[in-house]
């Protein structure tokens, strides 16, 4: 297997038909394909979120946006062998040691949500950061919605509009995970700075929880909820607007735009 930089076309292609999220996120950096001979077997983008000072100053006050990358897709044809993503990982972080040394950390979470507890970063040996509880919303027939879209787009997220519009609320963990690519003692140096607590007690299925709204202020333990996409921000919510559309000629509540 060999890596080599693609163009972004051919990686949101590639993730579009094999990564559960369907959708690429906005900042992306790299795109790199894995192959076997000619045939493009794995995609991997890299960049960062949302925020991306913010999210990297909250685990390392001294670095920047310039100082690192997020894993923020990585898939491979479902046929691959069991341990392909890690030797697709390997190749990847050698890649970025030779053609990106000034980064100095590699970010990524575990989507916990979609009962994933990163057991390909583990066997990377990625530092471990602990979660953080994440809450999304999903229509009936499990497509997820992005709470910052509710905002935008439809006024709010308060209990009555989401009962409004037909939206369940669940919540789940994200798991933290770094690599470090810069040297022994800068990587001292920012383990003594960080806030979090970093190491290799990693999570496993049995850490894995769920829970949904069950009535005003409580919540009930759930299993694994089945999900449709990512309800990522900047991307439409199809079955939503279909809802919305449906409520808004049933009851003549004009929603905002």
């Amino acid at each position: 297997m060999e890596l080599y930089p693609i163009s972004r076309a051919r990686s949101k292609r590639f993730v579009a038909d094999y990564h559960y999220a369907i959708h690429s996120k906005s900042f992306t950096a790299c795109h790199l394909g894995l192959f076997e001979e000619t045939e493009l077997i794995g995609a991997c983008q890299l960049g960062w979120g949302t925020r991306p000072r913010h999210t990297i100053q909250l685990l390392f006050p001294s670095l920047d946006t310039k100082d690192y990358y997020e894993i923020s897709r990585l898939c491979l044809l479902p046929e691959m062998p069991h341990n392909s993503e890690t030797q697709f990982i390997r190749l990847c972080l050698n890649w970025l040691r030779y053609n990106h040394p000034e980064r100095k950390v590699i970010f990524t979470w575990a989507d916990g949500l979609r009962g994933k507890p990163g057991y390909i970063y583990q066997a990377s040996n990625f530092s471990y950061g602990g979660y953080i509880w994440s809450e999304f919303y999903t229509t009936e027939d499990g497509e997820v919605v992005h709470p910052r879209l509710l905002v935008s787009r439809y006024g709010g997220r308060s209990r009555s509009r989401t009962q409004e519009l037909g939206l369940i609320k669940y919540w789940g963990k994200q798991f933290r995970y770094i690599k470090f690519l810069c040297s022994h003692a800068e990587r001292k140096r920012l383990l003594a700075e960080s806030p979090v607590d970093w190491g290799q007690q990693y999570p496993k299925h049995s850490d894995l929880e769920w829970f949904r709204q069950a009535g005003e202020g409580s919540r009930e333990s759930c299993q694994l909820p089945m999900l449709k996409g990512l309800g990522q921000f900047q991307e439409p919510a199809p079955m939503l607007e279909l809802l919305a559309q449906r409520r808004i000629s049933e009851v003549s509540l004009p929603l905002r735009s």
